[in-house]
């Protein structure tokens, strides 16, 4: 779960809720959400039967204080959208499965990915030290980028702490962040085990994938994203933005606890590769689809990136692989990972044959830890797979 934040003075945490709250915790949440029956659990009757449960469970997360919500739903070759609720509080503006949201840690899958395609085709290798890319970045206080490998990185196996809930992260929002100085923030700290040895979700983690990328190609990570995925696969409302606030075109408004809309407050610099994106439901579904029906990498990286174990996060047992996650639902499993930042919410969910998707977004972050929207959350998930 999302750490709690320091002063509510500042809009901080951007990043521990972005981040920390993306990923391993949050799929966490994944696994902790899907445990729920789905709802309504009659068989849809005629084409349209599983739009009027999405419907209903959409209408129910508003109810419980979602400003508003997006559902993409596939089944086979009918992609569907149902939606509630609005995306700007001031405007009444309903919400509209076209808009732009911040996607946080499913940013992770993309960078995963990358890395993996890489390793394909040579030019690195998972079982490359940290220190070989980043040499002495990795370092001090018992850190030792010599024994970590890059695929502890993606596994979040390395040991390394998160450098999200530090203050100086959490009270300045706006500030534009470079890589390095992130890290050196997570290497005042001793690692939390010898790598390879436990799991603990950490953001560090991909970063420095981040920047591996960009040694070993010699390229901005965003030319990468570009140029592997984002072209080949028309994601063409999805953006990797390093430093920018603001967004590229008509978007949802994200809601932070007392601290209002704060959409373009917070920088992505301090996610970038752990959770940064900016992108539509439909275009995450797409990537997802291509990705675990191996359009995206050969047989080799896909059973790497698909070798799981099982974590205790906070509490709840899941299972991780390489920037993807398995989640148990009451049909079978999904694949996929979610994300948080700062005003949003997204939950991914795709079967192994890419014919059943589901995308959950909504963009409220104080619902993290209420009871009843949980709840309520687990059934919609449920019933957007499964029904």
């Amino acid at each position: 779960m999302p750490r709690a934040f320091a002063p509510r003075r500042a809009i901080t945490a951007s990043l521990v809720s972005a981040t920390a709250l993306a990923a391993g915790t949050a799929l966490v949440a994944g696994t902790a959400l899907v445990a729920a029956p789905a709802a309504d659990a009659a068989p849809s009757r005629g084409p349209h039967g599983l739009d009027r449960k999405v419907q209903v469970a959409a209408d129910r997360l508003v109810a419980d204080g979602a400003p508003g919500v997006i559902v993409m739903t596939r089944r086979g070759g009918r992609v569907s959208h149902v939606t509630a609720g609005v995306s700007d509080k001031a405007t009444g503006a309903p919400m509209d499965h076209r808009l732009l949201f911040r996607a946080g840690s499913v940013t992770k899958s993309f960078t995963s990915t990358v890395v993996l395609q890489l390793a394909a085709e040579h030019r690195l290798s998972l079982d490359d030290s940290v220190d070989e890319w980043l040499p002495g970045l990795v370092t001090g206080n018992g850190n030792d980028g010599t024994k970590i490998t890059i695929r502890q990185l993606l596994a979040q196996t390395s040991g390394l702490n998160d450098y999200t809930p530090d203050p100086r992260v959490m009270t300045d929002p706006t500030r534009a962040w470079r890589p390095e100085e992130l890290i050196a923030i997570a290497m005042e700290k001793p690692p939390q085990y010898a790598p390879g040895t436990s799991w603990n979700y950490a953001n560090t983690n991909y970063m420095l994938a981040g920047m591996i990328i960009e040694r070993a190609t010699g390229r901005t990570v965003g030319t990468e994203f570009e140029q592997r995925l984002f072209g080949p696969l028309r994601l063409r409302h999805t953006y990797y933005p390093t430093t920018e606030t603001s967004f590229p075109g008509r978007y949802v408004h994200g809601y932070y606890y007392d601290f209002g809309d704060v959409s373009t407050q917070v920088s992505p610099s301090s996610a970038r590769t752990s959770g940064g994106l900016v992108s539509t439901v439909d275009d995450v579904a797409r990537f997802n689809r291509a990705l675990f029906t191996g359009r995206l990498l050969p047989a080799e990286q896909m059973r790497e990136m698909r070798t799981v174990r099982p974590v205790n996060d906070d509490g709840v047992v899941e299972d991780y692989g390489l920037g993807v996650a398995r989640i148990k639902f009451s049909c079978g499993y999904a694949w996929g990972h979610d994300g948080g930042f700062p005003g949003y919410r997204t939950w991914t969910y795709t079967s192994a044959d890419g014919r059943s998707q589901a995308v959950i977004t909504y963009n409220e972050s104080k619902l993290e830890y209420d009871k009843t929207f949980r709840a309520d959350l687990a059934k919609a998930a449920d019933t957007a797979f499964c029904a």
